[in-house]
Parts: C-alpha cells; sequence; structure tokens
C-alpha cells in the first residue's frame, strides 16, 4: 500500500500571532519568510491535516496570465478536495509535499517547490513569477487548515503541455470575461479578481526588480 502524501504545516498559533485577516493581503513579505522558515514548519499526515484546526496547510495558489488572458479551469472530481468540485479557478497549485523536504534542508526552499507543483499541474516553467499575496478564508471549514501564497506568473504563449485529472478544460479567457460572475468560482479565486489590478501591479514591480538585479 502507498504511503500516505504528508503535506506541509505550520502552527495556527504562528499565524495568530502575525496577524489573522479574512481575504486578501498584498502584506506577502510579513507572513511568507515566517510560515515557511525551516524551525517553524512541519509534515502532517494528508488526511489529518484537513481535519486537525490547530495548523494550516501552505498552498502556493499561481495565476498564470498571457498578456491580457488569464488561465481558467474548472475544478474536477480528480481533484482531492471534494469541497472545490465544479467550481471555476484562476489559480494553480497545490500542497507542498514531504517528497520536497530537501528543498528546506538546502536552502532552496519554498519558491522551488512552489516551481515543482506549478510544473506537475500544467507543465509551465514559473521562472517569470512573482508572489504578491497572501489568502486566508477561515469563514469555511476548507479555508480554515489552509493559507494560500498568491503568485503572478506570465507566459509568452498560451501552449499548456497537459493537464492533470484535477484541472478540467484549462483555456485562457480575456480577464474582463473572467471576472463576470464571481459567484462561478471558489472563494480564493474571488479574492484574487477582486484584486486582480493591484496584484498584477505588485507582480511587475516584483519582476522588474528581479531583471533589474
Amino acid at each position: 500500500m502507498a504511503a500516505e502524501e504528508r503535506v506541509l504545516c505550520f502552527e495556527r498559533n504562528l499565524f495568530e500571532k502575525l496577524g489573522v485577516f479574512q481575504g486578501l493581503t498584498l502584506d506577502v513579505d510579513k507572513y511568507l519568510p515566517v510560515v515557511t522558515a525551516t524551525a517553524n514548519v512541519l509534515y502532517l499526515n494528508r488526511s489529518a491535516a484537513e481535519l486537525d484546526r490547530r495548523y494550516k496547510q501552505l498552498i502556493p495558489y499561481a495565476l498564470i496570465l498571457c498578456k491580457d488572458r488569464i488561465l481558467r479551469y474548472r475544478r474536477g472530481k480528480g481533484g482531492g478536495e471534494t469541497r472545490l468540485h465544479g467550481l471555476f479557478s484562476v489559480g494553480v497549485g497545490g500542497h507542498i509535499s514531504e517528497e520536497d523536504n530537501g528543498l528546506f534542508t538546502t536552502g532552496i526552499g519554498y519558491h522551488e517547490a512552489m516551481r515543482r507543483e506549478l510544473m506537475e499541474e500544467v507543465s509551465i516553467d514559473a521562472t517569470n513569477e512573482a508572489a504578491v499575496a497572501v489568502i486566508n478564508d477561515d469563514s469555511t471549514d476548507v479555508g480554515f487548515v489552509h493559507l494560500g501564497v498568491v503568485h503572478v506568473v506570465q507566459v509568452p504563449d498560451e501552449s499548456l503541455a497537459n493537464g492533470r485529472s484535477g484541472i478540467v478544460a484549462p483555456e485562457f479567457v480575456p480577464v474582463s470575461e473572467a471576472v463576470k460572475d464571481p459567484a462561478a468560482y471558489e472563494s480564493w479565486s474571488r479574492f484574487c479578481l477582486e484584486n486582480l489590478e493591484p496584484l498584477l501591479a505588485r507582480a511587475k514591480a516584483v519582476i522588474s526588480q528581479k531583471v533589474a538585479a
């Protein structure tokens, strides 16, 4: 029997010390370095972590854009989180597993794990990306035990090599179309679409700084 997936978590108490918020905050530099610090992370069996409100699971959540179009897909039954099935999403990503543990011990850490996850989901190499926000939604059971880190990933064209069973009918749609019906999206995507302009502005600034450096 295959071993159960073990996922990256941190104690909710740590989040409470940093400051609990509801929705989305652009203050990613306040949260991300702390909740990904080696001393603050641990790995739990995913089935246990989904029900243990003492912990938050850290989830990279990437918005993939090509010019003025954004990748959208529908959550399928193959995805691990049944509570999201059937909803639209503009965020690609997932749990960081214990298989990536070595990335943290070698100092490469969270960003490399995020890129691996994105490559697995949609075969996109996230070299042109920026971490721009943090998402928290304590209003739902699934949200209470997760914390999302929003990344903006710019890609040069709309070709997707392949998808996985959790992603149904991925397609690039105009941003103007994506924002028309917020109720059709999972809550994290709604938060992102409602704040898309400042998210993209921050990403542009961060990526420009990387290029200048």
